[in-house]
């Protein structure tokens, strides 16, 4: 394999994590909208705990984990400002 063959499969595995991150981001709009409608938290301790130690039990690469981990912990940062943010907007 070549640079270009490494480059062009990292390029496709972006192009799917950019269309599911879209896709989470959506149902966290809509998580956003329903928590608001309750008055409930954006910031749910338990519940984020909860999926990063079941994303941990999926990664059977231990090399992988704290990395996997840690991006996640941004997703769940980005997750919780587009949910204040949209909370801030009027309805």
């Amino acid at each position: 394999m070549d640079l270009n063959t490494f480059r062009n499969k990292i390029d496709g595995i972006d192009d799917n994590i950019v269309k599911l991150l879209m896709e989470r981001f959506a149902v966290v709009k809509e998580l956003s909208e329903y928590k608001k409608a309750h008055g409930l938290d954006v910031f749910q301790q338990a519940r984020e705990a909860e999926i990063l130690k079941k994303i941990a039990d999926k990664i059977d690469n231990e090399e992988y984990k704290d990395y996997i981990l840690k991006i996640y912990t941004e997703i769940f940062g980005a997750s919780k400002s587009l949910q204040r943010n949209s909370n801030s907007s009027p309805s």
